[in-house]
């Protein structure tokens, strides 16, 4: 199904600066060519081959507006070449798929990217990214990274947990992780995990761990090569609000300026470090544990656009191109910008709303807060969390008064009243 958006403003092109975009790995509708395209910019593609991945890496879709498209093949010297040769000036990774190729064309075009070549599993990997940070003394929580179903069971039996959680090790697939609460339980989904995340990533490995305490956020940064080293800003704070079941009820742009945004701040700029990560912006996800603090779950490397992305992007006049494109101006920038709107992303199951998706469209639409509808949401923060099974549907809603955020957001639980009760009953 299409997703539906409202006008939310638009920047306008750039008059000078970089030519050509090499964007590597996009999928298919990936929204890359028209955003660069709106800043002056021509887009090519790098596409992973015959031999990528998962297959939706291979190639471009038909309609995609790309001046070239260049398939790797393996020779990393012929595709950067034929890189130089158009003229292009900035790399970005366009999926988790493409986040090792990037850097290393990167590296080669010496141009900034996201981390150096060799250490890319820091930023890609979870059970790499959590050995690593708890070496460096960065509270994660305690867990198993492997392939095999026995020895995580042999992980748990040395343990005395009431949950644990089962995600793909390889970041950014469109996997879910899911909590668990027995071995039994644990055998029982492991096939289906571990057969997808290969599918989606070449990847079998796992990572079981303890479910981490306490209230989550998201937060996203962005990082410029300075005279000292890489200098991290951030540049948005999301809190995760759950229904009582655990699955993700709403997200909520948190004011940066109070002194629990400053913690968490600092502690991204740790982690950021401890990961190497040189350029570029990334999303992290934390749990405040009560008694521990920040604890990391997860940090990934921006790379995709979902439509509900694009649209609080617009609004927060923090899109990840223009990190690329503007380099230090925008660190400079998003660090001192404070959520001038209130803005809140909310999930919506579709297969409980009374009435046709067309006419649930339109009362979406009407609200006066809504910035934008997507109907098939595949944003960080969606990837990430436990929905509702079935069609979920993520609106972004945004005011400059928070009471008429609250307003809509009633209004559409309210459409969802059955699904409402069951959550918080």
């Amino acid at each position: 199904m299409a997703t539906a958006r409202l006008a939310v403003g638009a920047r306008a092109p750039y008059a000078t600066g970089t030519a050509s975009v090499a964007v590597i790995a996009p999928q298919a509708g990936s929204g890359y060519p028209g955003a660069l395209a709106s800043r002056g910019r021509d887009a090519v593609a790098v596409s992973l081959g015959r031999g990528a991945r998962p297959a939706v890496y291979r190639d471009v879709g038909a309609d995609e507006e790309y001046v070239d498209v260049i398939e790797y093949d393996g020779d990393l010297r012929r595709t950067v070449k034929k890189l130089k040769t158009a003229g292009v000036e900035a790399v970005m990774a366009a999926s988790p798929a493409g986040v090792e190729l990037a850097e290393r064309i990167a590296w080669q075009l010496r141009l900034p990217g996201s981390g150096i070549p060799g250490s890319t599993l820091l930023r890609t990997d979870r059970g790499v990214q959590s050995g690593a940070l708890a070496q460096a003394g960065i509270t994660v929580p305690p867990g198993v990274r492997t392939a095999r179903l026995t020895e995580a069971l042999a992980w748990v039996a040395s343990r005395t947990l009431s949950v644990y959680r089962l995600a793909p090790a390889a970041l950014g697939v469109p996997v879910r992780s899911v909590n668990c609460r027995t071995p039994q339980g644990i055998a029982a989904v492991w096939p289906q995990i571990q057969e997808a995340a290969y599918r989606h990533s070449g990847n079998a490995s796992l990572v079981l761990e303890e479910r981490a305490q306490g209230r989550q956020y998201v937060v996203d940064s962005v990082t410029q090569l300075g005279p000292d080293g890489p200098q991290h800003a951030v540049t948005g704070i999301w809190t995760l609000l759950h229904s009582s079941t655990g699955l993700l009820d709403r997200t909520d742009l948190l004011h940066r300026h109070g002194l629990l945004a400053r913690r968490l701040s600092l502690h991204v700029c740790r982690v950021l470090d401890t990961l190497g990560v040189a350029s570029g912006t990334t999303s992290c996800h934390l749990a405040f544990d009560p008694d521990l603090g920040p604890v990391l779950l997860s940090a990934s490397t921006v790379t995709h656009r979902s439509h509900a992305d694009e649209a609080v992007w617009a609004i927060t006049d923090c899109d990840p191109i223009d990190a690329t494109l503007d380099g230090p101006f925008f660190a400079h920038r998003s660090s001192h910008i404070g959520p001038r709107i209130h803005v809140t992303r909310t999930y919506v199951d579709t297969q409980r709303w009374y009435g046709s998706r067309p006419a649930m469209l339109q009362d979406l639409v009407e609200l006066s807060t809504t910035a934008c509808i997507d109907t098939d949401p595949n944003s960080f923060i969606s990837q990430n969390a436990a929905l509702p099974p079935g069609g979920t549907w993520e609106v972004v809603l945004a005011h400059a008064d928070s009471d008429a955020i609250e307003k809509d957001y009633s209004l559409i639980r309210d459409l969802t009243a059955d699904l409402h009760r069951e959550w918080h009953h």
